[in-house]
């Protein structure tokens, strides 16, 4: 595929003036309809919207944008997919979150996997985190835009944080970067001391890392974290009535510590995950590529 978009600094210098803005975010609000699909506004409407007077100031600033952001056809004008994810970009406050929008600390109903105390969430600068002030294991640390959080009570604010992290591990473990969408692989780590309890989940033997060199994009999980949404694991707990992807990771402690994982080999790695539920053990085989070679259900024996 051969690239011909603008380079960063053309696409980001036809957005330097608030006329601009305005006439994306004009042109945005008027395209959210599943009904009517994409509307076009025809000039003077566009124009009227924005509340520019001068003629050839407007005309100036859209023509600029026609072209990579906004689409002009016989119906009028309309934005194109890069103008409307950088509308939902400007709705979401992704350029503009305050670190200050802060939401303080409260439990979540769980305790530490790691040390027995209350895990707490709260909002840090613009990230949200799920963890324990005793011992600093962090179980969540993911964006969620302060658009995403208004008015809305903890239980939904647990809730939003916990989809926007499912969606992130989901789409690493399946292979691709949640932000920029290249393809990732997971590297797998031996604990050594090296990664910090306040930035990962917990002293880990070893961890994955997913790591897109593209974008930098990247997320810790525990091996037995790649388990999180794989069909059959998803099948084993709709099986005991349980919808897993509705269960914040943070109350499975197999899916944020290494207590479930037993190394088998190292060169090549290879693991057993054993994740019990009621009287039944879901036992699987990942090979050094974190790929499932084989799984099994057997009746459940506490050690």
């Amino acid at each position: 595929m051969t690239d011909e978009s603008l380079d960063t600094d053309a696409a980001f210098s036809l957005l330097a003036d608030e006329t601009r803005v305005r006439i994306l975010e004009e042109l945005g609000s008027a395209t959210a309809s599943p009904e009517t699909g994409i509307p076009r506004l025809s000039y003077a409407d566009l124009k009227s919207r924005v509340g520019i007077r001068d003629s050839g100031r407007f005309n100036y600033h859209l023509t600029k944008l026609v072209g990579n952001y906004v689409a002009k056809e016989d119906e009028g004008y309309r934005l194109r997919w890069p103008g409307l994810v950088l509308y939902r970009t400007l709705v979401a406050g992704h350029l503009t979150d305050e670190a200050g929008s802060a939401v303080d600390r409260f439990a979540v109903g769980t305790d530490c996997h790691r040390c027995g105390d209350s895990i707490e969430a709260y909002r840090y600068e613009t990230l949200f985190r799920v963890r324990c002030f005793s011992c600093e294991a962090t179980y969540t640390d993911v964006y969620v835009p302060s658009h995403g959080l208004v008015d809305r009570d903890r239980t939904a604010i647990l809730e939003a944080v916990h989809r926007r992290t499912r969606t992130i591990l989901d789409s690493m473990t399946s292979g691709q970067c949640p932000w920029c969408a290249r393809e990732v692989s997971p590297e797998i780590h031996e604990g050594d001391g090296s990664l910090p309890s306040l930035h990962d989940t917990r002293d880990l033997e070893p961890y994955v890392v997913y790591h897109c060199t593209d974008c930098t994009g990247f997320q810790y999980v525990p091996v037995s974290g790649v388990l999180l949404y794989h069909p059959a694991t998803v099948a084993f707990y709709y099986d005991h009535g349980l919808d897993l992807t509705e269960i914040p990771a943070w109350e499975l402690p197999w899916a944020v510590t290494d207590d479930a994982t037993t190394v088998l080999e190292t060169d090549p790695w290879r693991f057993r995950v054993r994740i019990d539920l009621a009287d039944e053990s879901f036992v699987a085989h990942l090979d050094e590529d974190l790929e499932v070679v084989d799984a099994a259900r057997e009746p459940r024996i506490d050690e």
